[in-house]
């Protein structure tokens, strides 16, 4: 079982107690941040830890806020030591020979934290820490692509495999969440975790909740088996907490983490270390991924769409379930057949919703900012098309809203006049976060019959659940997961 430890950047030591009594029995060990503290009482610290406990108080030149060559830290290391922590954490290019004898090599976490980019040899870095004869090596450094992040797994692969001494590795930053949830598939003696969202002590530090219950990282092991979600930045995505429910209410040994890669073939050649068992895809890769595909399925063929990847064999295969995910929640609210549908934007979560539409009787048209594009995009599914400024212009039953715009940095944006919204009409927003955007709201203010995108996540989440697993999704527990995650 993977520990978490959760780390502790309250200012003081009564905070500090506060934090380790409030969360006692949910963490495994805690972290003391002593460098971000004004005034630290260890000893009271030691005495009263419910959990055991890392000291740390680390350097500036490491991502603290202590001064490296401040007496006062390697006085309270050694006071640490010598006080019965149990682990106590030096920066490897720090460490000294006082530490060392202190430490007897039996307590002590070296580690090295780079704030500017990954050091070229990880493997010759890890067996240099080794040499001080540490407890444990943490290494933490800062991708500039995902191919950096493919080394840090490379290292905790090969480390888990043969190394003497366990490693925790993190790649910082939104690029490097998988190192941050995947420790237990190599053996990490723990993983850390922030307190509370907005205590981040690192960039890219996940809360203790979201690593207790959406991602269950206490469970995961060399047997789990990880799906994830691919786009350059998928952070705020509700994916996760959809499938990490699903996962659970069906009792698998599965996660689903985010994977946001500055690069689509970074990613692709880090594949065979990230193990996937299958994996959605967003923006903007849902047309690049296809032609490293084995083979499509029809639909996602005629879109060049993809946001469904599985495993077939050596290869993998894809679909698209972004169609059937307008579909579904529109025919519970009308017969599509002959409605006249107007689609705003021409990405593939787009052309697959006129290619379904389509595919169900419906007149559509797909207008967006570049008419080039819409046409390109229209003549796939037969569907008209325009720019975005002959919306007026247009009459229609059912407008689906297949841009960014409503989501960050676009909050409060719309691209549907107010005078447009009559009532009876249906307004489809593809935008989940926020679940409430400027045009549901002013859609509902109208009397439009308003369809929010939480409903289409959930809906072709469903199938994506089905088409990796061969089970039936359990879909009242996804949607409640994707609602109650929701801003």
């Amino acid at each position: 079982m993977t520990r978490i430890c959760v780390v502790l950047t309250e200012p003081d030591t009564e905070g500090a107690l506060r934090r380790m009594a409030e969360l006692a029995d949910r963490a495994d060990l805690f972290e003391v941040r002593a460098d971000l503290m004004s005034s630290v009482d260890l000893r009271a610290l030691r005495e009263a830890a419910p959990r055991p406990l890392v000291l740390t108080c680390r350097a500036a030149s490491q991502g603290g806020q202590m001064p490296d060559g401040d007496p006062a830290r390697r006085a309270m290391l050694v006071a640490g030591l010598d006080l019965g922590f149990d682990y106590v954490d030096v920066e490897a290019d720090l460490l000294s020979s006082t530490v060392k004898a202190h430490a007897a090599g039996r307590r002590l976490v070296v580690s090295h934290h780079d704030l500017t980019g990954t050091p070229g040899d990880l493997e010759g870095r890890y067996a240099r820490m080794c040499e001080a004869g540490p407890a444990v090596v943490k290494i933490a450094v800062t991708p500039r692509t995902f191919a950096d992040v493919g080394r840090v797994l490379a290292l905790c692969e090969r480390v888990s495999e043969r190394g003497p001494v366990p490693l925790i590795a993190i790649a910082m930053g939104r690029l490097g969440t998988p190192t941050r949830l995947l420790g237990g598939r190599y053996d990490a003696p723990w993983m850390y975790a922030a307190s509370a969202t907005g205590r981040e002590s690192a960039a890219g530090q996940i809360d203790l909740d979201a690593m207790e219950r959406v991602y269950r990282v206490r469970d995961v092991t060399r047997k789990t088996r990880v799906y994830g979600l691919v786009g350059t930045d998928v952070s705020r995505s509700l994916s996760p907490a959809l499938h990490n429910r699903a996962f659970a209410e069906r009792g698998m040994d599965a996660v689903f983490v985010p994977i946001s890669a500055d690069d689509l073939g970074a990613f692709w050649n880090a594949l065979p270390l990230l193990d996937l068992s299958g994996f959605s895809v967003t923006r903007p890769y849902k047309g690049d991924v296809v032609p490293r595909l084995a083979s499509v399925d029809e639909a996602a063929r005629r879109m060049t769409s993809v946001n469904t990847v599985m495993r077939n064999g050596g290869g993998w295969i894809g679909a698209s379930t972004d169609g059937a995910g307008v579909v579904m929640p529109l025919r519970e609210r009308t017969a599509i057949a002959g409605r006249t549908v107007v689609i705003l934007g021409a990405g593939g979560a787009a052309r697959a919703a006129a290619d379904a539409l389509a595919a169900q009787g419906a007149r559509t048209t797909m207008l967006a900012r570049d008419p080039a594009r819409a046409a390109e995009a229209a003549a796939r599914s037969g569907a008209s098309w325009g720019p975005l400024s002959s919306l007026p212009d247009l009459e229609w039953d059912v407008l689906v809203q297949a841009t960014p715009v409503g989501q960050s940095p676009h909050e409060g944006e719309t691209l549907v006049p107010r005078e447009l919204l009559r009532p009876g009409r249906i307004v489809f927003e593809m935008v989940y976060a926020p679940r409430e955007t400027r045009l549901l709201r002013e859609a509902r203010a109208a009397g439009c019959v308003a369809v929010e995108g939480l409903e289409m996540l959930a809906a072709q989440g469903a199938l994506q659940f089905e088409m990796w697993t061969g089970q039936d999704a359990p879909r009242e527990a996804m949607w409640q997961a994707a609602a109650e995650a929701a801003p």
